[in-house]
């Protein structure tokens, strides 16, 4: 059965051989005998092209506010099934992400970025955070309505993007599995405070990784001879991560970084304030 309006307004027409209304029978009231005085409805005197001029006109408006924002926020050529850009990574400039599609190897027999302390690891993660601090337009910083640290001209803030707030934290807790190392000598209270940072960096990860999640999906497959089970012959489920990622290629991103790099040390260059007591 078509689907049937039953709206009465819309089935009203004028009989010009009465000179009145016409209503449609929903209209009428219980007593068919009451007669009806003559209506002027506001839509007598328009023509059907007037109708359609408004319908045109109101499609119009519909159009500005809806489909061309949208439209302003898509990157032209950009793959649909990718990440999207706006929101994401708030950059100034878009020309830094490049997305692609690959596996994560997880090599950690000969990786630069793995395996116990040495002058090798240490060069790889802090070239990996060389470009954590940059300076963003204060105009830009205003527009998101976001505080921070500014250039003595005031023209400047200084931020970091969060996934090297993520790497950052990531040293951190590396850093805490070979404690006796990298915090050797340390004070009970220094070693306490270094903990409750690893414990606040655990957490930002986990925000991040919940926050844009990796949908891709990790397979398993039977594997003997394990160092968590004491019966080595006996076959255990692991995972095994061999789906295709889609990944921001990371050197254009760090190149863009690092074409707007701070040293945070530099504290002469900022509108740093004084103690009490200093002018």
């Amino acid at each position: 059965m078509p689907f049937q309006d039953d709206s009465r307004g819309d089935e009203e027409k004028l009989n010009p051989s009465e000179g009145h209304l016409l209503l449609g029978e929903d209209s009428y009231s219980a007593d068919e005998h009451v007669k009806h005085q003559p209506v002027r409805h506001w839509r007598q005197g328009l023509r059907p092209f007037h109708v359609h001029g408004i319908l045109i006109f109101l499609y119009s408006v519909l159009y500005v506010a809806l489909v061309i924002p949208t439209a302003l926020r898509t990157v032209p050529g950009r793959d649909p099934e990718e990440p999207p850009e706006a929101g994401h990574i708030p950059l100034p400039s878009r020309e830094a992400l490049i997305w692609e599609k690959r596996r994560f190897p997880t090599d950690i027999t000969d990786n630069p970025l793995a395996g116990d302390p040495r002058p090798e690891l240490d060069e790889a993660w802090h070239r990996l955070l060389l470009n954590d601090n940059i300076l963003v337009p204060k105009d830009y910083l205003d527009e998101l309505n976001l505080t921070s640290i500014y250039t003595r001209d005031g023209l400047h803030g200084v931020a970091s993007l969060s996934v090297y707030h993520c790497l950052h934290c990531l040293k951190k807790v590396k850093r805490m599995l070979f404690k006796e190392h990298y915090h050797k000598g340390k004070s009970e209270e220094a070693m306490a405070r270094e903990a409750k940072h690893v414990d606040h960096c655990v957490e930002y990860i986990r925000e991040a990784l919940m926050c844009q999640p990796d949908l891709s999906l990790v397979t398993f497959r039977w594997i003997n001879n394990t160092a968590q089970h004491e019966d080595k012959s006996a076959f255990y489920p692991t995972n095994f991560d061999v789906s295709m990622h889609t990944c921001a290629r990371w050197e254009p991103l760090d190149e863009w970084a690092g074409g707007r790099r701070f040293n945070l040390f530099d504290v002469d260059l900022l509108q740093r304030p004084q103690p009490d007591g200093h002018t």
